[in-house]
């Protein structure tokens, strides 16, 4: 097995007549808890059933200790902690404990988890997915197609569609909702998209 990997262009590069790029890893698959659990079980006395509910209560634990600032250090794996956002300022006096949010959760791999993946080894992808072109006449075949038997649309399935990367997907579905032709009826961390009235069948 091997990593697959195809080169981007550098972002701060782009429009620059000297192009500089780096290598990404193309991802077109993840791992379920369903398989970590079906797989560890296999190595050990635990259960599935058991091993998810440790995964489930792992997580549980986790949240409650990130929501007190603390940081959560899972040995072998590495560190998480959250990060915060809040308007700018120029006085911080002005800014009330309220308008202080979370953001994220930020991981730090350990150096143990590090070293095992040092000998891992790579090849070019032969999908040259990042640099898939979206016509317009795909764009509305497929969006069309997927409408007519599902009412929402995920940036999941966006990416499934048209092969795309995570951020060409996001750019993407970004420009189409600015132009009023899809719609986020979800959340802005867990967005859920329709089609308006007028656009891909509707």
């Amino acid at each position: 097995m091997a990593v697959k990997f195809e080169f981007y262009q550098s972002p701060n590069s782009i429009g620059n007549s000297k192009k500089r790029y780096h290598a990404r890893v193309v991802n077109q698959q993840h791992i379920s808890s369903d398989q970590l659990a079906e797989e560890i079980s296999h190595n050990c006395s635990l259960t599935e059933a058991d091993i998810k509910a440790a995964l489930v209560a792992l997580s549980e634990q986790m949240a409650e200790h990130l929501k007190n600032g603390k940081r959560v250090h899972l040995e072998g794996i590495g560190y998480f902690q959250i990060t915060l956002q809040c308007p700018e300022t120029k006085n911080p006096k002005n800014t009330r404990a309220e308008d202080v949010k979370f953001k994220n959760v930020r991981f730090r791999a350990d150096q143990s988890l590090k070293n095992s993946l040092q000998n891992l080894k790579t090849k070019r992808s032969p999908e040259k997915i990042h640099s898939a072109d979206i016509s317009e006449e795909k764009l509305e075949e497929r969006l069309s197609e997927h409408f007519r038997t599902t009412p929402i649309l995920t940036r999941k399935k966006f990416e499934e569609l048209f092969h795309l990367t995570t951020p060409t997907a996001c750019r993407t579905i970004r420009k189409l909702v600015e132009a009023q032709r899809l719609k986020n009826i979800g959340t802005p961390h867990h967005p859920v998209y329709i089609a308006l009235p007028g656009h891909f069948g509707q």
